[in-house]
């Protein structure tokens, strides 16, 4: 039994990278067509999905630093994907915000969200719980230790893993 749940366990991580590659190869190349490159592209998946926020918020949740966030809110603003206003609130404070160019990227998903709907149909109430709980396992693990690289790279100089891979032989 234990040789048989190692085996599938095996199995199922294989498969959840080969699912990664095969998500960032689709993404590249909706990123690709769309005329954006794969940063530009997280941070519309980003605002999409919580909508109008600071660029230090979108910096925070993409893992990238402000300057890179700033070119990249200028490249998304030139493509008309995105753009700057003022927080009704609070004047000082800048939003972005999706514009309705934005939407057309909707419709590279369509068909995954067809599949999503018929894989809705297809697993119980326990087994999507299970899913839920193996993959936000996993997302929370890959956040906590991209910050803690990022953090990393940000303290150290340029090329630090090579230097580190260098001294390690």
């Amino acid at each position: 039994m234990s040789s048989d749940k190692r085996a599938i366990f095996s199995e199922l991580i294989d498969e959840v990278r080969r699912s990664q590659a095969a998500t960032a190869r689709f993404d590249r190349a909706v990123a690709e067509v769309a005329g954006l490159n794969l940063t530009d592209l997280g941070c519309v998946d980003v605002l999409s999905q919580e909508g109008p926020l600071t660029a230090g918020q979108l910096a925070e949740r993409t893992g990238l630093s402000s300057g890179a966030m700033t070119t990249a809110l200028d490249r998304l603003e030139r493509a008309g994907f995105a753009h700057r206003l003022h927080d009704e609130r609070d004047r000082r404070r800048v939003l972005v915000q999706l514009t309705e160019a934005a939407s057309a990227l909707n419709g590279f998903y369509a068909e995954h969200v067809r599949l999503s709907e018929r894989l809705y149909h297809e697993y119980t109430l326990a087994q999507l719980q299970l899913l839920l709980g193996f993959i936000r396992r996993g997302r929370e693990f890959n956040e906590r230790r991209a910050a803690e690289l990022e953090q990393e790279h940000r303290a150290g100089p340029p090329g630090a893993l090579a230097h580190r891979e260098r001294e390690r032989r």
